[in-house]
């Protein structure tokens, strides 16, 4: 069964996906599918440099192009989402619902901010995992993230 967790009430989000990128990254392989091309610059700048003394390995991603081999992050964005191998853990910083890609993936994370309209959004992705099988996990990293 697939699985989503989302991680809710995340005061700076940009941060707290440099953080489980690494997490996730150590487990296997990660795709960021992160908001636009702005979003992905800064991620890209922030796995080069925080913290100081770890460097992530990271390469962008065209979805129209083969999937990076040897790389454990990938950072990519689009309108379509893409089919991916099943060991491909999704960390989605985006609107994109993966519940509806091709071929949905078998593990995904979810971040969300702590505003109202993150909120709302993060409660329609709910329950559109929901509705699709994927089990469902909640952290509420308010005061933690």
């Amino acid at each position: 069964m697939p699985k989503v967790t989302f991680y809710t009430h995340v005061a700076d989000r940009e941060h707290f996906i440099g953080r489980l990128s690494r997490r996730a990254a150590s487990e296997g392989r990660l795709l960021l599918w992160l908001e636009d091309e702005a979003q992905s610059v800064r991620i890209d700048r922030d796995l080069w440099r925080e913290p100081p003394e770890s460097f992530l390995p990271h390469e962008f991603w065209l979805p129209t192009d083969d999937y990076p081999a040897g790389v454990p992050v990938v950072l990519a964005m689009g309108e379509e989402l893409p089919e991916l191998a099943e060991d491909i853990v999704v960390l989605n910083s985006s609107d994109a619902f993966w519940c509806d890609a091709p071929a949905p993936p078998k593990r995904v994370l979810e971040i969300v901010g702590d505003g109202l309209e993150d909120l709302a959004a993060a409660r329609d992705r709910f329950r559109a995992y929901r509705q699709r099988g994927f089990e469902i996990e909640h952290h509420n990293m308010q005061g933690k993230a």
